[in-house]
């Protein structure tokens, strides 16, 4: 059996306390114990003698404060006041319980509520300096902090996903290319509405508020391998100078609008401009129109100007894109 109160060697200890000055108006006193604030246990602890008399039953307590009544002459003088520690607190005061009385792992998870943490305000980004609680294994389990920074993590860094298998005209990303990266890798795949179709690409500039840069500085190539139902193997090459696009692949089929354009492209220096000027180079996989085959290619461009760029724009050069699915990563360095 266990309580909560003083100590048994200590029940019957008694306190003194600070005597009262009388001014002959006032029944109601502070009780103090070495001019501290004293709340006694009851009213019937106490024990208080005003010019050698005992007082019983005449006064009452509340909190820190004894009120009498009757009001006590100025010239009467407190001879005591004693208080017997008598009985057992079944109630702990607001704010009695210090971080010195808690025992070490005391507070368990069940004494923890949930709402510890549903109750926060949410955040939707890290901030390299964001701080999270660890039990460092290397010192006893004794809790630290680490902030995000230091947090191990792989090089790629999703910074865009856009996927929908409703049609649309182009597929745009902005504000994806900041300084905050050097190398960038966007993957996924687009399906082409019209037949014979050639699979386009622009530069964003300014950010969301920018627009899609449509000057004639675009340099682009690539050379395709086809592959027919025959086995017969076709080697293409192309090239675009001074045009307003790069273009990744030509002569697409749509294949009844289930052919899928997939690529793999990595973005060098978009947007910092530390290589002079933004370029990429990457591979893509589709259903040629002409002559009918599985074409893989190698492509590449670059611009021909000096431009920050911080987005992207997909599109056919007619029809459609039926179906996409692309995401775009920052490469660590």
């Amino acid at each position: 059996m266990s309580y909560i109160g003083r100590g048994i060697d200590q029940i019957d200890n008694i306190s003194t306390l600070d005597n009262l000055s009388f001014n002959g108006s006032d029944a109601t006193f502070n009780l103090t114990q070495n001019s501290v604030a004293f709340v006694p246990v009851s009213a019937d602890a106490l024990q208080i003698q005003i010019d050698g008399v005992i007082q019983s039953g005449n006064y009452t307590v509340s909190g820190s404060t004894v009120t009498f009544d009757f009001t006590p002459s100025g010239s009467s003088v407190c001879n005591g006041i004693r208080h017997y520690g008598v009985g057992l607190l079944t109630t702990v005061s607001d704010g009695a319980v210090t971080t010195a009385k808690l025992g070490a792992d005391s507070v368990t998870n069940t004494k923890v509520a949930s709402s510890v943490i549903t109750s926060q305000t949410a955040i939707t980004s890290l901030a390299d300096t964001d701080k999270f609680l660890v039990s460092d294994a290397s010192d006893s389990g004794n809790l630290k902090y680490v902030e995000k920074q230091y947090l191990p993590s792989g090089n790629l860094v999703l910074l865009g996903t856009s996927a929908s298998s409703s049609a649309s005209a182009e597929v745009q990303f902005d504000n994806v290319f900041t300084s905050t990266y050097r190398l960038y890798k966007i993957i996924g795949f687009m399906t082409p509405e019209n037949d014979d179709v050639n699979w386009q690409l622009r530069a964003r500039t300014g950010g969301g508020s920018g627009s899609t840069y449509t000057g004639s500085d675009y340099h682009w190539g690539h050379f395709t391998l086809n592959s027919n139902l025959n086995g017969t193997h076709q080697n293409t090459d192309n090239t675009g100078v001074n045009e307003a696009y790069w273009r990744l692949g030509d002569q697409i089929n749509s294949d009844n609008k289930h052919s899928v354009c997939n690529f793999d492209l990595t973005f060098y220096d978009p947007n910092t401009l530390t290589v002079t000027r933004p370029f990429y180079s990457g591979t893509v996989t589709f259903d040629a129109h002409n002559p009918s085959s599985l074409a893989t290619g190698f492509v590449g461009g670059k611009l021909r100007d000096d431009l920050n760029i911080t987005g992207l724009h997909f599109f056919y050069s007619s029809g459609d894109i039926t179906s996409h699915s692309v995401s775009v990563y920052g490469v660590k360095q």
